[in-house]
């Protein structure tokens, strides 16, 4: 009989990408002590500052709604700039197209020949500012290394090893939308930078009427001051809720706000709802659902893409915590709040819900009837 120990595949495969990770970080490291920016650099822009690329290249849709506060802020600054963008994923291009000051958005393929082709299109820009807004994405390096500027702005980091003109130390704020907002002024010191704190986005005219339309088919006429309470029950890994967690909340909710209507989120048609015959809503285009969502009195979801979504749209929020961090990942907008922790049940949400309602109504002006 063998006393051999088999291996598991796992395991082998496991190791191997923590040789990759290692060797990875050693090589950034050699290159960060040869050409990079470990410390915090405050300067002017160039007067002539006028053409700027962001790169952002993630594919989540909550990170991509996270550069909307910065790019705002820059669009106010510096007023005659035009901003391009270069992300992902084609569909989160409108949401960006949206902001004023932005120029044109530029997606980068996984093909190689697509790929080349739109490099080569975005180093015939001649940039003169390229900036990477977060301090720990390699393919955000890789891109602007690619891509010649006179002035490159990102995060100073031991690890650094973009040679940056414009160099921000670590931000005071843990959240990714607001890090990147004190890049800016960290980073530049003359003009004196216009901020904005909240996500945003401002869908068109079509999108409006689109919505409109997916309104009146999914809720036709509500009653009179009736609240419209949108949710979106799912999300990605142990950040989701289970499926008995909603059907509680919304049997709370139904206790709590007994004429509210409630408006089911679905991430596609074919997304099974958690109770069949509430109003359900599964809309692709993301400034049409933004469109949709800013008709909503009060939204409730998971850490996810369409919570922030929810929260650029203008709509007030609650954001559950379940896995994640308030301080990293909360929805930045008006009237938004956060529940995590042992607070995290079905009844305490709807409690919480019911509150903000009654308070919003308190709050509504009165029609005077002279």
């Amino acid at each position: 009989m063998s006393n051999k120990r088999t291996v598991p595949f796992e395991s082998i495969r496991a190791a191997g990408k923590r040789w990759q990770r290692n060797n990875r970080r050693r090589f950034h490291s050699l290159l960060a002590r040869l050409l990079g920016t470990p410390e915090a650099r405050r300067r002017p822009l160039a007067p002539d500052t006028r053409r700027i690329l962001v790169v952002r290249l993630n594919k989540r849709l909550g990170n991509i709604l996270f550069l909307t506060p910065m790019l705002r802020s820059l669009a106010a600054t510096l007023p005659e700039a035009r901003i391009d963008v270069l992300i992902q994923t084609p569909a989160q291009a409108k949401l960006l197209q949206s902001l004023p000051g932005i120029g044109r958005i530029w997606i980068q393929e996984n093909r190689l020949l697509p790929m080349v082709r739109t490099l080569r299109a975005i180093r015939a820009q001649r940039y003169d500012l390229t900036i990477d807004p977060t301090g720990n994405s390699a393919s955000n390096r890789f891109g602007m290394v690619l891509i010649p500027a006179r002035q490159r702005m990102g995060f100073a980091r031991s690890d650094q090893w973009l040679p940056l003109t414009h160099a921000a130390s670590k931000s005071e704020s843990r959240h990714q939308a607001l890090q990147a907002v004190e890049l800016l002024t960290n980073a530049i010191s003359q003009p004196p930078v216009t901020t904005f704190d909240t996500l945003a986005v401002f869908p068109d005219a079509a999108d409006q009427k689109a919505a409109d339309d997916r309104w009146q088919a999914a809720l036709g006429e509500r009653p009179p001051g009736a609240p419209v309470i949108g949710f979106f029950s799912r999300a990605t890994g142990r950040k989701m809720l289970p499926r008995h967690w909603w059907q509680a909340w919304i049997l709370e909710v139904r206790r709590a706000v007994p004429e509210a209507i409630l408006l089911e989120i679905l991430p596609g048609a074919d997304a099974e709802p958690v109770i069949p015959e509430i109003a359900h809503v599964a809309i692709k285009p993301l400034t049409e659902l933004a469109a949709l969502m800013s008709r909503l009195d009060q939204f409730v979801a998971a850490d996810s893409g369409p919570m922030h979504l929810a929260a650029a749209s203008g709509t007030p929020v609650i954001g559950l915590f379940r896995a994640t961090l308030p301080s990293d990942y909360a929805p930045l907008g008006q009237d938004c709040e956060t529940v995590a922790g042992d607070e995290l049940t079905p009844a305490h949400v709807a409690q919480r819900l019911a509150e903000r309602i009654a308070r919003r109504r308190q709050a509504k002006p009165r029609v005077s009837g002279l």
